[in-house]
């Protein structure tokens, strides 16, 4: 893929293309000796660009997540299985320039070299277009509507139930942690809601918080199943 067409690919077209050639140019790649750099030190600025432009867009989304649920929130979607997501969508592996003897020697374009080029084309767009450039290419290609939709509607789901709750009157939503498996860095999270009067409801997710959610929004389902009027 042609840088023109990576452009066109990633909706945004530079006024420094040398910006785009440096996010663009792996470690491995020819041309050290010409003085032309990796795309480490726009990958170091892209990735606190993308940490913000999650961080705001969550911040909009999420008017009733506290701190903790939303930097867990956030590292659900900053990480390398994402970021290698949005490298397949814009074309990274076939664009990357690396050393050619990795191609040929069949290794191709790691996960994490994938990972690292999104966060430098991240910084290379924020340093030629601004800020709004950076938060349009993440709204774009991170689809975080899809990403944060199940994490908004737990939200609302775990407002309504509460507030069905206190309408009834009933004591409020008892959340019971069932299980945590897996490593710490892959957790699985399996949590139970109990409504007075109700039967239990189980939900599960990638932290307790959207377990959680899960329940509620399985519980409120529920409800509305056997006829119960929710908020």
């Amino acid at each position: 893929m042609t840088f023109s067409a990576f452009e066109e690919r990633i909706g945004y077209e530079f006024s420094a293309p040398g910006l785009l050639e440096e996010a663009l140019r792996h470690g491995s790649a020819p041309g050290h000796e010409e003085g032309k750099p990796s795309y480490e030190r726009l990958e170091f600025l892209g990735d606190a660009v993308l940490n913000l432009c999650v961080a705001q867009e969550m911040h909009r989304m999420l008017p009733l997540a506290g701190e903790g649920v939303l930097t867990k929130a956030r590292a659900s979607i900053i990480n390398n299985r994402n970021l290698e997501k949005v490298a397949e969508r814009i074309g990274i592996p076939g664009t990357l320039r690396i050393d050619p003897s990795i191609r040929r020697k069949g290794a191709g374009v790691t996960r994490k070299m994938a990972a690292d080029a999104v966060e430098a084309v991240i910084g290379a767009i924020f340093l030629d277009g601004g800020h709004e450039a950076a938060l349009r290419f993440v709204q774009s290609h991170f689809r975080l509507p899809d990403l944060m939709g199940a994490l908004v509607a737990g939200f609302d789901a775990k407002s309504r139930l509460q507030e069905w709750c206190q309408g009834e009157p009933l004591p409020l939503p008892a959340y019971t942690l069932l299980s945590a498996e897996g490593p710490p860095h892959d957790r699985f999270f399996r949590v139970e809601v109990r409504v007075q009067g109700q039967p239990p409801a189980v939900g599960s997710g990638t932290s307790r918080k959207e377990a959680e959610m899960d329940a509620a929004s399985k519980a409120i389902s529920f409800l509305l199943d056997v006829g119960g009027e929710t908020p």
